[in-house]
């Protein structure tokens, strides 16, 4: 049996980035300040994988871009019973809740995000295609959510539920995280210069270049690489063994010592 023609499209987009309805193309050689690809957007060069985000901050090339918020949407109850087979459930937020943490929630905020419920039924984990927005909260209130799949279950409102948006929704440089920043993941490598409000392209797998620290492949068997809290590669020692994987060393210099700039870069295939 052949694909469906909604089948392709999901396989084109999974390659060619999944445009916005309407906008044009945008290279990784571009900003816009106007959204043209799906929050979280995959495309892949070659061997080099891409996903779109939107800067909130000044974003440099080489350094690690991170993610600016913890999770968005604390585990509350659902707001509302569903069936199985339903493709748009509604949650709570608490009025600490939201990118600002003051339980408002602008509209798409949670695009390209991820929900999961705990139900009487069945747990369940989904993909968010949108949300509608809260522009009130005295103390709960309640956003409809479209899945990328329906429920396997049905829910009710002693159920519970908590959500992320995508890590490509807010980035921010060194500094710039609302928590402290070894807390917070670095989501891809720019592949241009930002300001905030510029929606982009990240590296987040395959060749690529890291701003290294001195240490980084400088004796055998010192391959692996880690982002240190500012962003910029470190070795395991420098990155005092516990932070986010970058990759691994393709290749050292001639005759040994400093591996980069070519690593196979790691983060989101």
């Amino acid at each position: 049996m052949h694909p469906t023609k909604a089948e392709m499209d999901r396989i084109i987009n999974n390659i060619l980035g999944e445009r916005m309805p309407g906008r044009p193309k945008q290279g990784v050689e571009t900003v816009s300040q106007v959204q043209n690809y799906r929050c979280g957007a995959r495309m892949q060069l070659g061997a080099k994988v891409y996903h779109y985000g939107m800067a909130n901050g000044i974003l440099v090339v080489q350094m690690g871009a991170k993610v600016e918020n913890e999770q968005e949407v604390s585990q509350q109850i659902i707001g509302a019973n569903a069936p199985a087979g339903s493709n748009v459930i509604s949650i709570t937020l608490a009025n600490t809740d939201g990118p600002a943490f003051d339980g408002l929630l602008p509209a798409n905020y949670l695009e390209g995000g991820h929900v999961y419920v705990f139900g009487a039924l069945g747990d369940f984990n989904r993909g968010i295609l949108s949300n509608t927005a809260i522009i009130v909260n005295a103390g709960t209130a309640t956003c409809l959510v479209t899945l990328d799949a329906p429920t396997p279950v049905a829910i009710t409102v002693a159920d519970n539920a908590e959500a992320i948006a995508s890590v490509y929704r807010s980035l921010v440089p060194f500094g710039g995280t609302h928590i402290g920043n070894t807390w917070m993941t670095v989501a891809g490598i720019p592949t241009m210069a930002t300001v905030a409000g510029d929606w982009t392209w990240l590296q987040t797998w395959g060749p690529c270049f890291v701003a290294p620290a001195p240490e980084v492949g400088d004796a055998a068997e010192d391959l692996q690489v880690y982002f240190g809290g500012d962003g910029a590669a470190r070795d395991f020692a420098g990155a005092t063994g516990d932070n986010q994987t970058v990759g691994h060393i393709l290749k050292t210099a001639i005759g040994g010592g400093q591996g980069l700039p070519f690593i196979c870069l790691e983060i989101d295939p």
